[in-house]
């Protein structure tokens, strides 16, 4: 099985198909989002385990935005219903489980690459009135953990990038799953580069200019309830390409029929 190489221009087809979907059902869309965002949060903020626990959910709230997006798209309002078929169908369950201890394997040795790597360079920091003095940070910045952790974690997002959907709709054993994922990403890491660079100067451009509006209004003090919808509507926006995105280079592939 060969997924196919996305164009230079497919990120701004993702994005239209991802703008279309919140336009058909906005309320859902952001919803669906809000859920995805707030459950890894409080999953993650956990004493103990929590990275694991929110690294378990992650391919439950990826089939569930990526089948929500579907299905506002389409001009069906989105349910959770998937996340539900996919707890109660048993071989669904443990592969997308063990899924998730993939990625939080890869999260863990982000964390620990950084925190052996960055060790002496954070001795070095100084700290003065309770407050980390910036001028010892930048002078020692631990750039060669900052590098490592985020090839680590850019790794970990290849493999299991599109793995939830080739478990959930294609079948595939896990380590199968995460293979094509991540070969998948690889081929197509300058599509995957567009569209990461054109979200992240859309967000600094949004976030700027109503930063910059608000004041020039007299209305900094109620920035809270213009950025936090707009973030809600980036973020929303950013997980609505997930599935154009499978369409694009998974989506025609055959679904794989146990022996």
């Amino acid at each position: 099985m060969q997924g196919h190489i996305a164009t230079f221009s497919s990120p701004i087809r993702w994005l239209k198909v991802g703008a279309k979907a919140i336009r058909q059902n906005m309320f859902g869309m952001i919803c669906v989002t809000m859920v995805y965002i707030f459950t890894m949060s409080v999953l993650g903020s956990l004493p103990f385990g929590g990275l694991v626990a929110a690294a378990i959910f992650m391919p439950f709230g990826t089939m569930l935005i990526v089948r929500a997006t579907k299905d506002a798209y389409e001009g069906r309002t989105p349910t959770y219903g998937i996340v539900k078929e996919m707890v109660t169908e048993p071989s669904q369950r443990s592969r997308q489980i063990r899924l998730g201890l993939i990625y939080a394997a890869f999260l863990l040795a982000a964390n620990f690459a950084y925190s052996y790597l960055a060790l002496e360079d954070m001795r070095q920091w100084q700290v003065a009135n309770n407050r980390l003095v910036w001028s010892s940070v930048w002078a020692h910045m631990p750039w060669a953990a900052i590098i490592v952790a985020f090839f680590i974690f850019v790794a970990g997002q290849m493999a299991t990038w599109f793995a939830p959907m080739l478990i959930g709709w294609k079948n595939m054993m896990v380590g199968k799953a995460v293979f094509y994922s991540f070969f998948g990403c690889l081929r197509n890491w300058m599509a995957c580069t567009v569209l990461a660079i054109i979200i992240g100067a859309l967000t600094v451009v949004c976030g700027i200019g109503s930063s910059f509006l608000l004041l020039a209004l007299g209305m900094s003090e109620y920035s809270m309830f213009v950025m936090a919808p707009l973030a809600f509507f980036i973020s929303a926006l950013s997980y609505g390409t997930i599935w154009p995105m499978w369409i694009d280079i998974y989506g025609d592939i055959a679904v794989e029929i146990d022996e």
